[in-house]
């Protein structure tokens, strides 16, 4: 079956590849939960779920639709336009984004800790300016793997030896910050020169804000949902019990890597044929997607408690239930994340995703925040799986509408 060879090669490079970057901050981030204590470790993890929230406003939605766009370009012209478009869209995001988060991390944070969590925010936030849609898009791991990847897990290993022989824990934070912006600028520097383009003049910069809004705010509805947990278990409990949601979320959050890389190494993949071909594709990646969900829930529920209290320490170990709230989240964010990038946005389904997603959110903030005052952590990490629940089901209608479209197109074909 020619399709294999492929496909095989696309879940190397963007899978394993990409991977070494999901697994650095697992050398650091247990002298981090350590050496800042309870509250410290509470606040860092707060402050990076408000940066996620920030990436997802700097990014402005290129890094959810952009490898789309880029893989049905129709040459390197407009490939190199579209990169541009990105530069000036999220340059300008992120002078209103940044200054925000700061403030916001300041005020989740315990007292003492705002530094850290200001910088665990920015370290966060920067990852909306970064390259990696692009190369995911023309089906370039090797620039993930030297531009961002490999130096990740370098100075991740450089800051767990420091912070263990007594520097702050800031010292983490901070490197993460110089890996992104030093990356992404050596990357664009040779992008910009291997693909020529115009850049947008400036009568077309507020088109480019309108016709991206649909994606920024399905981003921006998803990113307050799956932000919120943490900083809320911040501000409604303290000591042990933050700590150890955010020993929860911090796995589930790593672990959705692993479903996001999948998804890069079947995008131009799935939309480099058409037919019968692009259906089976499609099909299999919703089936590999949804497979590894129910795994990934598996492993976060049996083994979260006891393997975060290894990582952490004892007075961070996540609860049983929260695990198991936050296992079944993540498995309907990784059927969500297959929906998504690979049937929904290539059909140019950006509104209907919109809606889902927002409509998860009406629903699925109010649901956390009420969970939270009557059963603390646990409340919070059950309302946030039901509100991935509920965007999950709403995308499936769309989801299968779309499938039945193609399957009737080929038939008529």
């Amino acid at each position: 079956m020619t399709d294999t060879p492929s496909l095989r090669s696309r879940l190397v490079g963007f899978t394993l590849i990409p991977a070494v970057a999901a697994v650095s901050p697992l050398l650091v981030l247990p002298a981090v939960s350590r050496s800042a204590g309870p509250d410290g470790w509470a606040s860092a993890i707060a402050g990076e779920s408000v940066g996620t929230f920030a990436a997802i406003a700097v990014a402005y939605g290129w890094t959810t639709v952009g490898p789309a766009l880029v893989s049905i370009a129709p040459d390197d012209i407009r490939r190199g336009r579209l990169y541009r478009d990105a530069v000036v869209v999220r340059l300008a995001t992120s002078l209103i984004a940044l200054p925000l988060l700061v403030l916001v991390c300041a005020l989740v944070a315990s007292p003492g800790h705002q530094l850290l969590a200001a910088l665990m925010g920015l370290q966060g936030a920067l990852i909306g300016l970064s390259f990696t849609w692009f190369s995911v898009g023309v089906g370039d791991p090797r620039s993930i793997l030297f531009y961002d990847a490999v130096p990740r897990l370098a100075v991740a290993l450089a800051s767990m030896l420091a912070i263990v022989s007594g520097a702050p824990v800031e010292v983490y934070p901070l490197a993460g910050i110089l890996v992104t912006v030093v990356g992404t600028t050596l990357f664009s520097l040779r992008l910009l020169h291997r693909y020529p383009s115009p850049w947008p003049p400036a009568r077309e910069i507020p088109g480019l804000f309108r016709v991206g809004a649909p994606v920024a705010l399905n981003d921006a509805a998803l990113g307050a949902y799956s932000s919120v947990p943490t900083p809320l278990v911040n501000v409604l409990s303290t000591g042990g019990a933050a700590a150890g949601f955010a020993s929860g979320d911090k796995m589930a959050k790593l672990g959705q890597f692993l479903p996001l890389t999948l998804a890069n190494a079947l995008q131009s993949w799935s939309a480099e044929v058409s037919g019968a071909a692009r259906l089976r594709r499609l099909r299999l990646a919703l089936a590999l997607h949804g497979g590894f969900g129910v795994l990934g829930m598996l492993v976060l529920g049996l083994l979260g408690p006891p393997v975060s209290a290894l990582m952490f320490g004892t007075d961070a170990s996540a609860p049983w239930g929260v695990c198991f709230a936050l296992g079944l989240a993540f498995a309907m964010y990784s059927l969500r994340t297959s929906m998504t990038r690979h049937v929904l946005f290539p059909a140019g389904e950006q509104t209907a995703v919109m809606r889902a997603t927002i409509t998860a959110t009406v629903v699925g903030v109010p649901l956390m925040v009420g969970g939270g005052l009557l059963l603390g952590p646990l409340g919070v990490a059950v309302g946030y799986a039901l509100t991935e629940s509920v965007s999950t089901a709403l995308l499936a209608l769309r989801t299968l509408s779309r499938m039945h479209l193609l399957a009737d197109e080929e038939t008529a074909a």
